[in-house]
Order: structure tokens, then sequence, then C-alpha cells
């Protein structure tokens, strides 16, 4: 299969499925938070707010405030468990729940489609199909961040990471300092305290607010904006250093392209970008996508100069002895 045969599949398993997902009473204008966590609920008839948090990896809080959308919406109702009276069930309405029938539409057209009459290679084919979409990377949306701040994110350590702290002790970082992906905004105020002008963005707001009011209290310069990192271009301005630290781990293949291209509008030749990622060394399981150092080699093969990839760790909440990560020190040439 090529990579065009691929994009054709993908897009007609796209169509299956939006045509599967039911959308009573308007449901998909809902944020892509929210029908993640109505499509979960879908899923888990008579599950509790406490076990839809588990499952989808939003703060419970967030769980609750969608639960409450979708029961204004007639989606859902909700119930105290007589057992556990802190305990908030939820149950789709009837004429909702309609999961376990999208399901086995979706199976029937699929069968369909790949011209498969067999019970059994139906079945196979499907189980396959499940098992790659548990391994794919998710997409992030600005929701999902914004929802992750409801409580603290697993990357929310209260400091800078240890592989950019040693960095900016030896004076590896120079001139005007963006840090792309800031959250909170360690990493930013860590090079405002060096005396550098610095500017971070994030597509969450909530983690913006929370950066400004940090850069307040410590009575630190730094401009923190709500941005887009795939169109760093709209920021209007050049940077002589670019901190990238969880960041380029979460985006698909495509998404890496246009990221790599959207740090070319604001890097003039000589600038240095410092970037720390999830490493392939890292066990499979919860957290972002793994990379390997070939795929940051590709990533940057035109334009850039890789002057280091070098083993590192990244703390997170989740993690007592850090995940195994890269640390990659790469020219704009």
């Amino acid at each position: 299969m090529d990579g065009f045969e691929l994009y054709d599949l993908g897009s007609k398993l796209m169509r299956l499925g939006e045509d599967a997902i039911p959308d009573p009473n308007g449901l998909r204008q809902l944020s892509q938070g929210v029908q993640h966590v109505m499509l979960d609920i879908f899923g888990h008839a008579g599950t509790s707010t406490t076990d839809i948090a588990e499952r989808t990896g939003f703060p419970e809080s967030y769980v609750e405030t969608s639960v409450a959308a979708l029961r204004d919406r007639g989606a859902l109702t909700t119930e105290t468990d007589p057992d556990s009276p802190g305990r908030t069930i939820v149950k789709p309405v009837a004429q909702h729940n309609a999961a376990a029938r999208a399901a086995a539409r979706v199976d029937e057209r699929l069968g369909a489609a790949a011209a498969i009459d067999e019970p059994g290679r139906l079945k196979e084919v499907v189980g396959i199909l499940e098992m790659l979409a548990r391994r794919m990377p998710k997409a992030f949306s600005p929701e999902h961040f914004d929802a992750q701040y409801a409580g603290t994110p697993p990357w929310e350590t209260g400091g800078p990471q240890p592989a950019l702290r040693s960095l900016a002790e030896a004076g590896a970082f120079r001139g005007r300092v963006l840090e792309a992906g800031c959250g909170t905004g360690e990493h930013a105020l860590m090079t405002a305290a060096l005396g550098l002008p610095t500017v971070g963005i994030d597509p969450a707001s909530a983690a913006i607010e929370t950066a400004r009011r940090k850069a307040r209290e410590r009575g630190l310069d730094v401009r923190f904006l709500v941005a887009d990192a795939l169109d760093l271009g709209a920021l209007g301005e050049q940077f002589d250093t670019v901190l990238d630290c969880g960041l380029f781990h979460v985006f698909t293949d495509a998404e890496r392209v246009r990221y790599v291209d959207s740090l070319a509008t604001v890097m003039p030749p000589g600038a240095r970008l410092f970037l720390v990622c999830f490493s392939d060394r890292q066990p499979p399981g919860n957290g972002p996508r793994r990379v390997s150092q070939d795929e940051l080699r590709a990533c940057f093969a035109t334009g850039w100069r890789i002057d280091a990839i070098e083993p590192a760790k990244l703390d997170n909440n989740n993690n007592p002895d850090g995940a195994h990560a890269w640390r990659a020190r790469i020219t704009r040439v």
C-alpha cells in the first residue's frame, strides 16, 4: 500500500465513522472535548463521571461540565448511585444510545466496501483496525489542552525541565526567544530571568492565563499569547532561539511538516531550535507518541542542520523516574 492508497482508505473510514455517529439535537456542534465524552458515554451506558475521566484522560471537573451540557440537550440522564451517594451515574437517553447499532452499521458497510462477505474474515479485519486505532496517536485539540488545565496536566511539574535548564545554565540560549507550546510558561520565565526578550505561545487559554499570572508574581517581562504553533508566521516576528519542550511529539505526520514550515517563518538563518520530545526508547503505554532519531532527522532534512540529538529525560507526574526523551539541537541554515 502506498501513501495515496492509505490516504484514500483513511478518507473512506472517516466517512463511514461520521455516518455512523448519531447527531440528534445538533450534538456535533459541541466542542470536540464534549463530543469525546459523549461517545465514551454511548459506549459505556450506566457509567460514572469518575470512570469517564479515567478512560478519556480529562479531569473529572471537565467531564462533569460536559455531562451537564449533554444532559441539557437531552442526550443523557444522571442519577446518584444508591450504593455510593457521592458517585454520579450517567445513562444515555434511549433514542440517543445508538452506539451498538452504529457499530453494527459500520461493520456491515466496511464489509461491503472491502467486498468481504465472510463473517470470520470481517471480524478479523475489524479487529486489526481497532488495534491500529488504539495504537495511533490521538489528535490533540485546543479544547483537549484547555480541559487538561482544569486540573494539573502530567507535564506541569512546577519548574523547567532539567534537559533545558542545563542548557540555560550553560549559556546556550541567546537573542530573542520563543517558547512554542509553553504551557504555564516555566521555560519562557526561565529565559526571561536571564534577561532575554521572550515570547511564549500555547493554544490553551487556561495555560496562558496562568503563565501571565506567574510573570506578574515574579516581576518578569514575558509576552504570553494564545497562538497556533502551526501558524507562527502570524506572529510577524523573528527569533534567535526557539524552545519546544513536549510539543513536537503531539503532532501527526502531516502536522509535523506544517510545524517545521511554520518554524521556518520565524527563524532566520543561524537561529537555533532546542527540542525535547518523547523517545522511542520509552516503552509503549500512556503518554504521547514516541519519536525516533530518524524521524527527527527526516523532518528537519531540508533547510536545517542537526547539531546533536542526545538522550534525555522528561519529568512528568505519571513517571516518578521521568520518561525517556530526545534533546535535539537544530540550526536554521
